[in-house]
Order: C-alpha cells, then sequence, then structure tokens
C-alpha cells in the first residue's frame, strides 16, 4: 500500500480556506498520508479548521492517524498551543514520518499558500528602526 507525502509551502491564511478545503477533501481517502510542512511560512486558523476538518474525514472512514512534518518554528507552535499532538503524529523530519517496510512513497505538491490576506506593509521610514520588546516600550525608537 502506498504513502501519499503531500507537500505544502508558503502562507496559508484566510484566503486559502477554499483551496485547503479542496485539497484536503481530495487526499480524504489516501490510506496512508504524510503532510509535509518544512516549507510553510506561516499559518493561522484556517488552516488548523481545515485539518480539523480532514481529521473528522478520515476518523469517519476508519483510517489511521495522518502525519505531519513540522519543523517550521509557526507550524510548531501552532500545533503546540492547540494540542494537535492528540489527534496528528507530529514529527520534524521527513525520514521520521516515511514507512519502513519498503511501501511505495507519492510526493505531490499541494496547493500553494502564497496569497496573503494580510501583506507585509511598506516601509515607511528611511532611516533605520530598531524593535524593543514589548515589555521595554510599545513604540518604535531610531537606532542608534
Amino acid at each position: 500500500m502506498r504513502t501519499l507525502v503531500k507537500v505544502f509551502s508558503g502562507e496559508y491564511d484566510l484566503t486559502s480556506k477554499s483551496k485547503l478545503r479542496a485539497e484536503f477533501a481530495g487526499i480524504c481517502a489516501e490510506p496512508k498520508l504524510i503532510l509535509d510542512m518544512r516549507a510553510v511560512s506561516y499559518v493561522d486558523s484556517t488552516f488548523a479548521t481545515e485539518l480539523l476538518w480532514l481529521h473528522r474525514c478520515r476518523v469517519e472512514k476508519g483510517l489511521s492517524e495522518v502525519s505531519i512534518v513540522r519543523s517550521a518554528f509557526i507550524v510548531k507552535r501552532v500545533f503546540t498551543i492547540l494540542f494537535f499532538k492528540t489527534l496528528f503524529r507530529l514529527v520534524d523530519t521527513l525520514e521520521e514520518a516515511l514507512p519502513r517496510d519498503g511501501s511505495p512513497i507519492v510526493t505531490q505538491a499541494a496547493c500553494r499558500g502564497d496569497e496573503s490576506l494580510f501583506p507585509a506593509p511598506p516601509l515607511l521610514a528611511t532611516k533605520p528602526v530598531r524593535l524593543l520588546p514589548a515589555w521595554d516600550s510599545v513604540a518604535l525608537t531610531p537606532a542608534v
């Protein structure tokens, strides 16, 4: 039986909702599934919600848990806060997730999450600025 590795990349936010739902609906019935999120730079509650939908769909079909490679810091942080380790097999490397029984492995690119609902603001200051930690100051101060 093959293992499907879906490779996600980019930023996933509210603008990605319909793409994610279609992506997860297409892989819901895969018997062995790994989501490779090493190239993901941002996720929000939209991605988490769609992952929960995928989990519920797989439970209803009696399929095994999904393995998620989550070496990107933002993914680790969000999944830790949400206690996703109780629903998914969370690993830091793809090697940890891959089966060791010699079964075939198929790798496919998932929908990219490039379009951000909140684009980076343009640089307004012409002088370099230094961001201070929140406990020191809430304002930006010019770099010395």
